[in-house]
C-alpha cells in the first residue's frame, strides 16, 4: 500500500484530514506518531471545523515539523522553507489553502453541509486534497 493509499485508508476509517495525512508517516515519526495522531484530530475541518485551513495542509506542516532536525544549525529556517513550499505547492495545485473555498460548502450550515454529504465532497474532494499533502511531502521528504 503505498503512503497516498494508506492516507486515504485512515480518512475512510473515520479519521480527519489532518489525523489522514500524518498516519500516512508513522513509519517515519517512530514512537512520536501517537502523539501527533491525537494532537491532529483537532485539525479536521480546517481547525475544529472553522473551515479555515485545509486538515490535509496542517497535517502536513506537522510532519513536516515533526521531522525537521532540530540538532541543525538554522533548522527553524529550513523548517519555514519547507513549510512555504509546500503550501506554495498545494495551493498551485487547488488554488486555495482554506478548507471552506476546496469544498464550497459551509459545513456549519446544516443544510449546506448536508449537500456536501449528497455531492459525497468529503470521499471526493477531501481525499484528493490528502493524496496531494502527502505526494508533496514525499517530494520534499526525499530531497533533504
Amino acid at each position: 500500500m503505498t503512503r497516498k493509499e494508506k492516507a486515504v485508508h485512515i480518512f475512510n476509517s473515520g479519521n480527519n484530514c489532518a489525523q489522514s495525512v500524518v498516519g500516512a508517516f508513522e513509519d517515519m515519526l517512530g514512537e512520536k506518531n501517537h502523539t501527533i495522531f491525537k494532537l491532529a484530530a483537532g485539525f479536521g475541518g480546517g481547525i475544529g471545523r472553522l473551515q479555515k485551513t485545509c486538515g490535509a495542509v496542517t497535517g502536513g506542516v506537522m510532519v513536516l515539523s515533526s521531522l525537521q532536525d532540530q540538532t541543525q544549525e538554522d533548522s527553524k529556517n529550513l523548517l519555514n522553507q519547507k513549510i512555504q513550499h509546500f503550501t506554495t505547492k498545494f495551493k498551485n495545485i487547488h488554488g486555495e489553502l482554506e478548507c471552506k473555498a476546496l469544498i464550497g460548502y459551509d459545513l456549519n450550515n446544516e443544510q449546506e453541509n448536508q449537500k456536501a454529504k449528497e455531492k459525497q465532497v468529503f470521499e471526493k474532494h477531501c481525499t484528493e486534497f490528502i493524496r496531494t499533502s502527502v505526494e508533496i511531502l514525499e517530494e520534499i521528504i526525499n530531497q533533504s
